[in-house]
């Protein structure tokens, strides 16, 4: 029954014949019996052969375009890379002063010229409480205070020890920061005990660190108008040396070192023109506080002082008022003109 139903009724067209050469020229135009297109057919089929030829035309020039506009993204990785800006270090100068607890022109006349009134009010009354002091000096120092803080460089050394007949009078170091990279800046070493007292929101907590080392650690911002951001954090290292992990910048690297207690709340931060210095000291009388711990001598009863001293910066200039290079500039920068070219 299913072959009697697809069979073709009777008086109905044949199915079509297989797709072959006479299939094809009967669709392009009907055969006369010498089998030849007729002269109207062959007009036909001219046109169709020429809308083909156009369409074959348009996308060779298509093609073509793409290729001219298409560049290597080999070179132009190159090209990104060799335009970014190489890291830029700030180089900060820090001091470290020691002088006598009732020193007159590293106490009274010096901090007369520091302003204060940078850090906001209630970071200035937990530094008071804690022992320390801090603030920016903007003015040009007399003479002989500049002779104490800013004489030549020593070979001294970047740390200072712990015994007051060891310590050097004045210890000056340069350190070469990258942006809001930290650094440690050492206040003493080898402290077998360090008894601290911190007070903080009304309460007092007291810890002993054994085998310490107070240190700050030290980040730099560069501002737009040539400024510095400066930040000091006072940590305390402490205890045998142990394997941690630690996580930055989305790894972890195995290191090895002491425990480090940060002072958070005491974290000093201000923005410091070129030229001028940050200057950080204890105060009052003393107690085991962070000051005493930072900068007060255990055995001579003298102080230090933190002077940190960064180096005046160049404000970026806009690139978009920068002079076109030219090709005296590119062969000095030991490179070849840019070809016009492309």
């Amino acid at each position: 029954m299913l072959d009697r139903a697809i069979t073709p009724a009777a008086g109905r067209d044949r199915p079509s014949p297989p797709a072959t050469g006479w299939a094809f020229a009967r669709r392009a135009g009907p055969l006369d019996r010498s089998g030849i297109l007729r002269s109207g057919d062959v007009a036909d089929s001219s046109g169709r052969s020429t809308g083909l030829g156009c369409v074959l035309v348009a996308l060779l020039l298509a093609a073509g375009c793409r290729a001219g506009l298409s560049h290597d993204p080999a070179a132009a990785t190159v090209t990104a890379e060799s335009a970014r800006p190489a890291p830029r270090t700030i180089p900060v100068e820090f001091v470290f002063v020691r002088h006598e607890e009732h020193d007159r022109v590293m106490g009274d006349e010096l901090w007369g010229l520091v302003d204060e009134q940078v850090l906001d009010d209630d970071l200035r009354t937990r530094l008071a409480a804690n022992g320390l002091r801090a603030g920016v000096v903007t003015a040009r120092l007399p003479p002989h205070i500049a002779a104490r803080l800013l004489p030549p460089p020593s070979a001294a050394g970047e740390t200072l020890p712990a015994a007051l007949p060891d310590n050097p009078a004045l210890v000056r170091h340069v350190l070469r920061l990258l942006p809001g990279r930290s650094s440690d800046v050492l206040a003493a070493t080898g402290l077998g005990e360090l008894v601290l007292l911190e007070r903080a929101e009304g309460a007092v907590r007291g810890t002993t660190y054994r085998d310490a080392s107070p240190l700050f650690a030290l980040r730099a911002w560069p501002a737009a108008d040539g400024r510095v951001r400066l930040r000091l954090a006072p940590t305390i290292k402490h205890g045998p040396v142990e394997r941690s992990w630690v996580g930055e910048e989305g790894m972890f690297r195995l290191e090895a070192g002491q425990r480090r207690h940060l002072l958070e709340e005491l974290a000093i931060e201000a923005e410091v023109p070129g030229g001028s210095m940050l200057v950080v000291g204890c105060a009052g009388a003393p107690a085991s506080t962070a000051g005493d711990a930072f900068f007060r001598d255990r055995t001579g009863g003298g102080r230090r002082l933190l002077a940190i001293i960064p180096a005046p910066l160049t404000p970026p200039a806009d690139p978009m008022f920068a002079p076109p290079a030219t090709a005296t500039d590119a062969d000095a920068a030991g490179g070849p003109p840019d070809d016009p070219r492309g």
